[in-house]
């Protein structure tokens, strides 16, 4: 099955998203976010031999290490993605943003997400703004996926299966449940 012919699932949300305008003709992706891989975390096996203590500095490490890759991280993208937008509903195949800054239909442009406050938490795509809506008095771009890696994908789809997760929750628990 073509991903063209996939149906994803779509969820409200209210997100930060870096962008940059593309230049016409040419959706090439500039946006590389670390991906780690199973060295990143210690095996069962190599825990083992570690103490309790040693293994809780570990985490320690590895939560500050991801807090410098953060702010690392957000001062590369407000260089690279200089338009700030606001994204209201996103699906493994687009999302829908708003921004101060103006895109015509049909126009390429690069997104950064942040589905969460890690550096890991980054998803990266290109798209093509299909359509502009009304809502509120500000303008809602529409902006479908054209080049997005697997593991980019599988980030935002992640994000949405979580989101409605939590909303189940909620409804089935009741509000201060």
């Amino acid at each position: 099955m073509a991903i063209a012919d996939r149906a994803y699932a779509r969820i409200e949300t209210t997100l930060k998203g870096y962008a940059r305008i593309l230049p016409v003709g040419r959706i090439t992706t500039l946006f590389s976010c670390f991906q780690p891989g199973p060295s990143s975390q210690l095996s069962d096996s190599a825990q083992t031999g570690l103490s309790e203590g040693l293994l809780q500095h570990l985490r320690t490490m590895d939560e500050k290490l991801d807090a410098v890759l953060t702010i690392l991280n957000q001062q590369s993208l407000q260089e690279d993605f200089p338009i700030l937008a606001l994204v209201h509903d996103i699906s493994g195949a687009g999302l829908r943003f708003t921004s101060d800054q103006d895109f015509q239909v049909g126009q390429a442009v690069e997104m950064v997400v942040a589905l969460r406050g890690q550096a890991r938490g980054l998803a990266g795509t290109t798209g093509i703004v299909v359509r502009v809506d009304e809502h509120c008095g500000q303008r809602l771009w529409a902006m479908e996926f054209k080049e997005i890696r697997d593991a980019e994908r599988e980030k935002i789809i992640q994000y949405v299966v979580d989101r409605q997760r939590e909303q189940l929750r909620e409804r089935h628990l009741g509000p201060g449940s």
